[in-house]
């Protein structure tokens, strides 16, 4: 088994703003929420008043905020719309405080273009559309001439009518098709795509049965290729009533949606929150596995070019190792070395008479062995005995035979016993074959002369 590695689940990203490149996917930012409302949800208009919002900014920036998203206009159920003007009158007098008093980027929560525009010259440098360009399409445009920052939340209806709408019959796949559709409309209109970022839109239009499977889907919102923010803060479908639950409750919810892969969260309580992120984040990246064949095979491979040509004796460059990869099926397998001996052939034995042959020569048959296509009669031809073969042509029989000249006479008496040596009386027997081993001399006297050789005899 291979070296395992740890990597972060979520995608790196890094998003354009006018202020500088923001990295995202390395840890997960908290973005604050300053509702300057009077009738939020969340706070009851405890910062309409400019001054109290203005220190609430700054208590958001040392709890460890790294947005702050200001709002004006409220979304909650049943809210009413109002005008741009309207909501101009609410901020203005906050992000006059705040230009150049906080070192964190400024977020504004709107979907009018107007209100937007002139909420540049303050130093708001990211957009928050909670409608998803539905209600005024031209904050893409706004966008996109100031190189701002995006985000683009899914909503379902107006808030005036969510208790009326029936629910999605498949929530994922829906929100990721309105998705896909609002970012192509806003590249259209010019905007970057690393200024972009989504938001599936948590209680927006949605069932609260719905909200969680949004969240425990979340991989694959991500497959759109856009970093995911999530706001799941205080929202109804976490069915707490009691101030200090809803805070365990959306705890909770934030963790799931750091352990799914959000690169930003939206949450109003940001000192308790951050403290659940950063345990979020250290699992996450521990849940990390080993990349892919394919996202391996998709690195770039470096390639190292010597500036010049080294001298005769230098050391030159190991070239860089290429991937890992598979060899090809039409390749043929490598060859052993030299020096390393072929392995010996195991034995395995002869295969049972009238089968079919297999494996070398050795192993084959005894009747199979070279006999080409000599008719076969009777039993097989290594079973005959020497008297039963049919003697060769132009031959005589061997009983026939006259012997050889030169041969001595047949000697009579019992055949002498293997592996006996010839005592003096009774003549020398022929040599054992094969030379005696080196080092010690051949036992016994040696043969006087050449040893006469022995008649051939019949076998009993």
């Amino acid at each position: 088994m291979g070296h395992w590695t740890l990597r972060n689940p979520r995608k790196l990203y890094y998003w354009k703003l006018p202020s500088g490149d923001v990295q995202l996917g390395e840890r997960t930012l908290v973005m604050g929420i300053l509702n300057v409302t009077p009738d939020s949800f969340s706070d009851g208009g405890r910062y309409s008043d400019p001054d109290q919002a203005y220190a609430r900014a700054l208590q958001m920036e040392e709890q460890g905020a790294d947005i702050i998203d200001i709002g004006a206009e409220s979304t909650r159920p049943d809210s009413a719309r109002i005008s741009a003007e309207e909501e101009w009158r609410r901020l203005v007098p906050v992000l006059k405080l705040l230009k150049d008093k906080i070192s964190v980027p400024l977020s504004l929560d709107t979907y009018k273009s107007e209100t937007a525009e002139r909420a540049l010259q303050y130093g708001v440098q990211i957009f928050n559309d909670p409608t998803g360009l539905t209600f005024d399409p031209a904050l893409a445009k706004t966008a996109a001439d100031a190189k701002a920052g995006l985000i683009l939340n899914h909503m379902r209806g107006l808030p005036e009518s969510w208790a009326k709408l029936p629910p999605l019959g498949n929530p994922v796949a829906t929100i990721a098709k309105d998705l896909e559709a609002t970012t192509n409309r806003a590249r259209r209109a010019g905007v970057e795509k690393n200024c972009l970022v989504i938001d599936p839109g948590i209680g927006f239009g949605k069932r609260k049965e719905q909200n969680s499977e949004i969240l425990a889907q979340l991989p694959r919102l991500a497959e759109l290729g856009y970093p995911l923010l999530v706001g799941p803060s205080r929202k109804s479908f976490l069915n707490q009533t009691d101030d200090a639950d809803a805070l365990f409750a959306t705890a909770a919810a934030v963790t799931a949606a750091v352990l799914n892969g959000a690169h930003i969260v939206r949450v109003h309580d940001v000192r308790q929150m951050r403290a659940a992120v950063q345990i979020a984040d250290e699992i996450a990246r521990l849940s990390g596995t080993q990349p892919t064949e394919e996202e391996r095979e998709e690195r770039p491979v470096p390639r190292v070019r010597p500036a010049s040509r080294p001298s005769f004796g230098e050391e030159r460059p190991r070239p860089p190792r290429p991937p890992l990869s598979r060899p090809a099926a039409s390749e043929p397998p490598p060859a052993p070395p030299a020096d390393k001996p072929e392995p010996r052939r195991e034995f395995r034995g002869k295969p049972e008479r009238g089968g079919p042959p297999r494996g070398p020569w050795r192993d084959r048959p005894r009747e199979d062995r070279g006999r080409g296509d000599r008719p076969r009669e009777g039993r097989p031809f290594s079973d005959r005995g020497r008297e039963d073969r049919p003697p060769r042509e132009g031959r005589p029989p061997r009983e026939g035979r006259p012997p050889r000249e030169g041969r001595p006479p047949r000697r009579d008496g019992p055949p002498r016993p293997f592996g006996r040596r010839p005592s003096g009386d009774e003549p020398a027997g022929r040599p054992p074959k094969g030379r005696p081993p080196q080092g010690r001399p051949p036992q016994g006297r040696p043969p006087q002369g050449k040893p006469p050789r022995r008649p051939f005899r019949k076998r009993p």
